[in-house]
């Protein structure tokens, strides 16, 4: 297999806008105004001979008309219109092309000898192509949204591929939503040129890059998929979400995507010898993306739980055992730190409940010294939030004065210690960069602080327990694969 060249599709010093327009609803005017909004680092051509400007942007007639070379084009003109334009982009030396347009291999075997041209066409010029049928390309570091929904996606170190436009786009406002940061992200559409291990091999050299999302719908018969990902596994991270997997369900991507089923069984074995880690839904994926991007890698899967409430602690204990993490009994010196800042009726075990103490000085103690102890890996934090436990804000109008100024008293001590939550979650990044383990912390409530807490302190939280289990045990399957023989 040989490397392909990508950094000019993620890092053009100029892109052509083949298709421009300057109608609002059309995605030749919709593409172009992401691009321009969002402030790409380099000059941007709209190519459409009928305008003279759009958007306050001089228009070109043609791509030979433009003046400086063009690293980079977006077509978003008619399926039947793409092969000629394949050739201009040939004549002006242009290297990358995105194919936004849809029409071909998706819509059966006309639109697959239309795609089969094109490609070849591609191809003989030296030209990497993307898609056709794909929503477009983002990059972080040349602000580059070549992307048809105007979605802004948060910078941080996760770069994805997409088989699907519509699902790869959902992540990223779901990271907006959630506090996770892209680097780079690809929607690959039919996969007529570049593979998704072309991308997978790209983002494994990308520096800024640290962890790899994909969602697949198929693989070519001839795919180096596999194989480049045993290599990249060691390096990086490689979270996988496979659709497709009924045949109902590949049926639709073969009519979404073009791609070509392949038995989940048989995918699902070359995955974790690749080491790949399969994510069975989108919720799971996103979750996964959030832990890996932020904790480091468990040594083990043992696990210590300290929980405020009794029940949750047990819910969580058996989610663990459940996905394979153990639960080791805690040492008599720990039982002794502990006594030193729990009442008399603490649970005494793992999972350490606190016995309903809600203050975060004994909180932040007894997660200090389950991080510190040698017998565990990884820590689940449940209720580390003050707010939500102090939800105080009643007021009383009417009753005797004592009655009013005790609530006015809670309700003021509410907010002192709901303040208390910056304090709790700086001191939760510290100890898990102080012991080199993953601490992650489970809200228990409506509220949401997962997207503040993960930008500002790289916290990572989740609101239940069972979905800080499944993220957790994905990582520890990471590492067991990291320390099997290469």
């Amino acid at each position: 297999m040989t490397q392909r060249n990508l950094d000019r599709l993620f890092n053009p010093k100029s892109i052509a806008m083949i298709g421009a327009s300057a109608t609002p609803v059309k995605w030749g005017f919709i593409v172009l105004l992401n691009i321009l909004k969002e402030g790409f680092t380099g000059p941007v051509y709209p190519v459409n001979p009928k305008l003279e400007t759009i958007l306050g942007v001089p228009c070109y007639p043609s791509l030979q008309a433009i003046p400086g070379p063009v690293d980079c084009a977006v077509i978003t003109t008619p399926a039947l219109t793409v092969s000629a334009l394949i050739d201009e982009c040939g004549r002006k030396g242009v290297g990358n092309v995105v194919v936004i347009t849809s029409g071909f291999s998706e819509t059966g075997s006309e639109g697959t000898l239309m795609e089969r041209e094109i490609v070849e066409k591609a191809r003989g010029y030296g030209m990497n192509l993307v898609g056709p049928n794909t929503m477009g390309v983002f990059s972080a570091g040349c602000n580059l949204h070549a992307l048809m929904p105007p979605v802004v996606p948060l910078h941080g170190g996760i770069s994805m591929f997409s088989q699907s436009g519509n699902v790869g786009v959902q992540m990223l406002y779901w990271g907006n939503n959630k506090g996770i940061g892209f680097e780079k992200f690809v929607s690959s559409g039919n996969e007529g040129d570049l593979k998704c291990e072309d991308y997978l091999t790209y983002f494994a050299g990308d520096t800024d890059t640290k962890v790899i999302l994909g969602y697949m719908e198929g693989l070519d018969p001839g795919s180096h998929l596999y194989r480049v990902a045993r290599r990249v596994s060691r390096e990086k991270p490689v979270l996988i979400f496979k659709g497709g997997r009924t045949q109902t369900g590949g049926t639709a991507a073969a009519s979404h995507s073009g791609a070509m089923a392949v038995s989940s069984r048989v995918l699902r074995a070359a995955f974790r010898q690749a080491g790949i880690i399969e994510i069975e839904d989108s919720q799971g994926l996103v979750d996964c993306a959030k832990a890996f991007s932020a904790c480091p890698i468990p040594r083990g899967n043992r696990v210590g739980i300290l929980t405020r409430g009794g029940g949750w602690g047990v819910i969580t204990a058996d989610a663990c055992e459940e996905n394979g993490l153990v639960i080791p009994r805690l040492s008599d010196t720990l039982m002794e730190r502990l006594n030193r800042v729990l009442p008399p009726y603490w649970s005494h075990g793992n999972p350490v409940d606190m016995a309903a103490v809600i203050t975060s000085e004994p909180y932040l103690e007894c997660l200090k010294a389950l991080a510190g102890w040698d017998e565990v890996d990884s820590v689940i934090a449940l209720g580390g939030f003050i707010q939500g436990a102090m939800d105080f804000n009643t007021t009383v109008e009417e009753g005797p004065t004592e009655l009013k100024e005790t609530v006015a008293f809670a309700r003021e001590f509410a907010k002192e210690y709901t303040a208390q939550d910056d304090v709790v979650l700086e001191e939760t990044r510290r100890l898990s960069e102080e012991t080199g383990k993953p601490i992650i912390v489970v809200t228990l409530g409506d509220y949401d602080n997962h997207r503040s807490g993960l930008m500002n302190h790289r916290v990572v939280s989740y609101p239940t327990p069972e979905r800080a289990v499944r993220a957790l045990k994905r990582m520890v399957d990471y590492r067991r694969f990291l320390d099997s023989p290469a």
